[in-house]
């Protein structure tokens, strides 16, 4: 019997690591309120998967070309991706905006999300993680917009459509509304810069 037991609690300590993913260092955090939270499981549906993301109080602006944020969907995964594969522009600059977000009512905030990367052989072909503290809700491209550095999937062929932990980035220094933003640079005419990125699971959290 006492050999029985042990072996169910092998199993059990087994699954629960095997079902680890790489936000679960993140989404296990103490935390007491998510802020904001996207995992885009409401707006994205397979028979709507490659059209422009529309979710209320969010922006999908394209600033160069015509190229949008689309909805993503695989294996039952739904997710926001820019592609400008196919795209027949010389460039494509999109930006993904969140709703505003406000600093005031909690502290010690933390921003993470998950990323993936596919057929990205360089740098230029980038993804960006954006803050703006004066950003009108319309006017994208007149807003000042702050980088912020985050920890960004490997550019590999092995890894790709394979997504990573950002890691979690410290907001704590915001107060009032910001809003986070997350700007694809491409090109649809030069093979070399016309790879795809994936995000999900987008949330902001004060940390215990």
């Amino acid at each position: 019997m006492k050999t029985i037991k042990l072996l169910m609690l092998a199993c059990i300590v087994l699954v629960s690591f095997s079902g680890c993913s790489p936000e679960d260092d993140i989404k296990n955090s103490e935390l007491s309120v998510y802020r904001l939270y996207e995992d885009f499981s409401t707006s994205v549906t397979e028979a709507t998967e490659g059209q422009p993301i529309n979710i209320t109080g969010w922006t999908n602006f394209s600033e160069t070309g015509t190229k949008k944020w689309n909805q993503g969907f695989y294996s039952g995964t739904k997710y926001a991706e820019f592609t400008a594969y196919q795209s027949g522009q010389a460039s494509n600059v999109g930006w993904l905006i969140s709703p505003a977000i406000n600093m005031d009512v909690y502290a010690n905030e933390k921003l993470a999300f998950d990323v993936a990367q596919a057929y990205v052989s360089t740098a230029s072909n980038s993804i960006e993680l954006l803050i703006s503290t004066n950003y009108d809700g319309t006017n994208v491209t007149s807003a000042t917009w702050t980088v912020i550095n985050f920890s960004k999937p490997p550019l590999n062929y092995d890894t790709n459509f394979d997504f990573f932990s950002s890691g979690k980035i410290d907001l704590s220094s915001y107060t009032g509304n910001i809003y986070i933003a997350f700007k694809y640079k491409g090109s649809g005419t030069n093979t070399a810069l016309d790879g795809t990125y994936e995000i999900d699971n987008i949330r902001i959290f004060n940390e215990i």
